[in-house]
């Protein structure tokens, strides 16, 4: 099933006359406004906080009003372990999955 970006981030707002997308901050809870700061925040965990909240909007979802052809894993996180790791560090990966139409990319549809 294919769901609108207002059921991912609530307040969603695609402004026609600039063609900017907005997403709240409030939207995304796990994020601070200095981590949010477009000069001095840190764009990877806008990055993870997006990824993140759409993992919890979709499985949120009953399992038949899910997307089939875009999907978000998130398996529980582990330790992380290399040389330049703090230890104790934990590691959260994700699985983002889309199926493209093969001519120009774009999302395949979700009707069947």
């Amino acid at each position: 099933m294919q769901i609108s970006p207002n059921e991912i981030f609530a307040g969603y707002i695609f402004d026609t006359a600039t063609s900017e997308i907005r997403i709240p901050l409030a939207s995304l809870p796990g994020l601070s406004a200095s981590e949010a700061d477009a000069t001095t925040g840190n764009g990877m965990e806008v990055i993870r906080q997006i990824v993140d909240r759409t993992h919890s909007a979709v499985t949120a979802l009953a399992p038949t009003a899910r997307p089939t052809k875009a999907t978000v894993a998130k398996p529980n996180p582990s330790i992380a372990s290399g040389a330049s790791v703090t230890p104790g560090t934990l590691r959260q990966n994700y699985t983002l999955s889309f199926d493209l139409q093969p001519t120009g990319l774009e999302l395949a549809s979700e009707a069947s």
